[in-house]
């Protein structure tokens, strides 16, 4: 045929300008382009983020998908602007041979479309390495802005990392021989681990209470339901407990109040979930730290409200404990939360310096918040079904055997020990001796018989501690003695 040429199976014929309609040339090329790099610029963070943790090393295939595309588009474009000879055959038109191009290009898009705002995707086995390194990164940098929104989007791969994070208790005395092989774990799992590791950084569990409170619920619910008690989540639970604390407009302190906080102060979301399982708080404690195995360098700068928070989640550990298992076992998470409240009163000495108006000071609230803890405990403990039994009514020598009874006694005799240091003048030491502390603890309206324990108890250790005098005298035993005297006198009341 005229106009043409052909080499063995291919013919050539040279190109007419009326050939075909222009579909996706170089110039909508370059359109298309700048739209997709404004909106990769306008987005925030969290589609940043999706993006990349994609399965598929999606920014290398889309470095190479564009290229590929714009070369051939700009190619076609000086090909058909000379004149060239094109391949003649019904199968490969201009029409087509740019469709093609630009379904490449929509198919480029729609799959970061996917990634970003359809089915984003999560922690797995196909993208672990990619999610660690991502979110590092993103920690490193420490951007408020970009922290506060990982704080939420961490919440969708709650459940994923906790599936592959290891589950391993630390185990304590001589073990069996088969307890010294390990089973190797998988790169998946140990992602998992440094994940969960990561995520206990200080600055992001800041925001993590202040933008997004239902990642940490998520990621504890989602422990529980695992059953997983021993992750190493420790000090991502201590960080949480202390922002939570020290944020006063977290929500562990919209649920304080039933009476004010409407529905969520029922339900408690946030308390039951991070300190109302016992077994997770224990589980927890024997690694890295409970979330009520807070920091001294935080609670020595606490005032009166956040010890009453940290009371609050004391007590709510405390009734899980008691709910859950009938009786009182050792709780050692919750001997050491005890033993923290004390420093809540540590200072009560310097109200001896404050000559008016004392009783509007942090010193004395925190003394009282001290004391209505001892109260909201006994409450707790009458609540149960179940009374607690006395495992040793009085305490003697060489008798290490300990209950809830102990340690609320030991409480409430370091509560009098705090305020015997309170020596003048007599209307102030008289107010808070005896009405802080002694009529609160002795109160003649408190008939129940878990009071009753705790007073003698309470008596006995005074007693002991007096008689202490004979042999090794010293100013403690000494101003618990002066205290008595000054509360009960030479005639003690009824009760006392």
């Amino acid at each position: 045929m005229g106009g043409e040429v052909c080499y063995w199976l291919f013919c050539f014929a040279p190109f007419t300008k009326n050939d075909v309609p222009r579909i996706f040339g170089f110039a909508e090329f370059i359109s298309a382009l700048a739209l997709l790099v404004i909106t990769y610029t306008l987005v925030d963070v969290r589609y940043r983020f999706r993006l990349a943790i994609a399965p598929s090393p999606l920014y290398p295939l889309t470095f190479g998908v564009i290229g590929l595309i714009g070369s051939e588009t700009l190619l076609t474009e000086v090909w058909l602007a000379q004149g060239w000879w094109l391949p003649k055959t019904e199968f490969l038109t201009r029409a087509i041979w740019q469709g093609y191009f630009g379904l490449l290009f929509l198919v480029t898009f729609m799959t970061w479309v996917w990634y970003a705002f359809i089915q984003p995707p999560v922690y797995s086995r196909r993208n672990y390495r990619q999610y660690a390194q991502e979110l590092y990164r993103i920690i490193i940098r420490g951007s408020d802005s970009e922290l506060a929104i990982i704080a939420d989007e961490l919440r969708r791969s709650a459940k994923f990392l906790v599936a592959f994070a290891p589950d391993i208790p630390r185990r304590y005395g001589p073990q069996d021989k088969g307890d010294d092989v390990k089973t190797p774990l998988t790169e998946a799992e140990g992602y998992a681990n440094d994940v969960l590791l990561l995520i206990a950084n200080r600055k992001l569990c800041r925001h993590i209470i202040a933008s997004s409170p239902a990642t940490a619920i998520t990621f504890f619910q989602e422990a529980v339901d695992a059953k997983k008690l021993h992750l190493p989540m420790g000090t991502f639970a201590k960080n949480i407990s202390s922002e939570a604390i020290a944020n006063h407009d977290s929500i562990l302190y919209h649920e304080a109040d039933k009476f004010s906080s409407g529905l969520l102060g029922h339900l408690k979301p946030f308390s039951q979930t991070i300190f109302g399982n016992y077994a997770l708080l224990e589980g927890l404690g024997e690694r890295y730290g409970s979330p009520l195995d807070l920091d001294c360098k935080d609670y020595w700068e606490w005032t009166a409200r956040e010890w009453k928070a940290y009371s609050r989640a004391t007590l709510t550990a405390i009734s899980a404990h008691l709910s859950e298992r009938r009786g009182w076992s050792q709780p050692n998470s919750i001997y050491r939360a005890v033993d923290n409240v004390k420093h809540a009163f540590r200072d009560v000495y310097k109200l001896n310096e404050i000559t008016t108006e004392y009783y509007s000071t942090d010193v004395y609230k925190r003394l009282e918040t001290a004391v209505h803890f001892v109260r909201d405990v006994v409450e707790e403990i009458d609540k149960q079904e179940h009374p607690l039994e006395v495992q040793v009514l009085r305490q003697r020598k060489n008798n290490y055997s300990r209950d809830i009874y102990d340690l609320l006694a030991n409480f409430m005799f370091e509560l009098v020990c705090a305020a015997s240091s309170v020596t003048g003048p007599p209307d102030k030491a008289w107010s808070i001796q005896h009405n802080a502390v002694w009529g609160e603890v002795f109160n003649f309206s408190a008939k129940s018989s878990t009071w009753k324990i705790l007073q003698f108890k309470l008596r006995r250790l005074l007693y002991d501690e007096i008689m202490s005098i004979e042999n090794l005298p010293n100013f403690k035993n000494a101003r618990i003695l002066g205290y008595c005297l000054n509360v009960i006198g030479l005639n003690p009341r009824q009760g006392e």
